[in-house]
């Protein structure tokens, strides 16, 4: 059940500036659930769908720098659905996309859409990242200082799990670049490393995976060590002052330990972890029929089903 707000409830103002731009709107669908969007919208027009994503008066400055992230970041991106144009009214601020019909990517082992999302992977991790207004260097991970992230000059997709891939017969697009931040280009790789052992993958199978990234490829295996062995300890430190859910700390600290066996000795074993527990599950979502749709629960939200 989408919570986003429908067409019809909007301020007048509001929709009659969306107008102004796509022309009549003759219908509308709700757009699935998010955290962060007050509105997520597919507009029906003369012309073709739209999808509207929104924050209301009452959003906070994070979310309405996150939506203006990612619509500054889109033109840069070849596998982001176009930016229509973007916008304010009676204290709503939105940005209108091409809708993208098509379904959410599958992370599991054994999933055709793995080498899909592969490619985009190694077509970002060669993308500069360009000189826009909210986008920040990366150094803050897993809730605490991480130096090995610090240097790097290129794009990074932070949240790239399976409901933020749209495959198409022809095509698969990346979406949600609001969280994107500046830095090493190995790093998108990375996290995507998280994502598959969160859908059931080793960490050794996860890792051969991305093995043909580019920017994978060319990073120093010291520095993406020292990076799990870091990502372990502070999330571990993070968990003192806000729930880190259990899965994660399990798979970050299974990676860490994949990485530098003597990190279970040398620190992560000595913060008394546990066992890798089942843990609750972080993301939840569905897949995707079109960015917007009712299916699409997570579109761009920072959500995963089986990621």
């Amino acid at each position: 059940m989408s919570d986003s707000i429908q067409w019809g409830r909007l301020p007048v103002s509001v929709r009659e500036a969306i107008e102004e731009h796509t022309g009549p709107v003759t219908g509308s669908v709700l757009g699935g659930a998010g955290f962060r969007t007050g509105m997520r919208l597919i507009l029906h027009t003369e012309t073709g769908d739209v999808f509207v994503k929104g924050i209301g008066p009452d959003g906070g400055d994070m979310e309405r720098g996150d939506l203006d992230l990612g619509a500054e970041l889109a033109p840069f991106v070849p596998a982001s659905p176009s930016l229509s144009f973007k916008g304010q009214a009676d204290g709503w601020v939105f940005t209108v996309w091409q809708a993208v019909e098509g379904r959410q990517a599958s992370m599991k082992p054994g999933s055709d859409d793995i080498p899909l999302m592969v490619g985009l992977l190694a077509d970002l991790g060669e993308i500069e990242a360009p000189d826009v207004p909210g986008l920040t260097t990366a150094g803050k991970d897993w809730g605490g200082e991480d130096p090995t992230l610090s240097g790097g000059h290129m794009l990074v997709h932070t949240d790239p799990h399976g409901g933020n891939f749209i495959v198409q017969p022809d095509r698969t697009w990346m979406i949600d670049l609001g969280h994107a931040v500046r830095g090493p280009g190995w790093l998108t790789s990375a996290r995507f490393i998280l994502y598959l052992m969160r859908a059931g993958w080793t960490a050794a199978e996860a890792e051969a995976v991305v093995m043909d990234v580019p920017a994978w490829a060319r990073a120093d295996p010291e520095q993406v060590t020292a990076h799990a062995v870091s990502g372990a300890e502070t999330w571990y430190r993070a968990n003192n002052q806000y729930p880190v859910p259990q899965v994660w700390r399990d798979i970050i600290r299974e990676w860490a330990e994949y990485r530098s066996p003597s990190a279970t000795a040398d620190g992560v074993g000595r913060m008394g972890l546990g066992e890798r527990s089942p843990g609750p599950s972080w993301w939840g979502g569905s897949g995707i029929v079109k960015v917007g749709s009712p299916r699409a629960a997570g579109a761009g939200e920072g959500r995963c089903s089986d990621c």
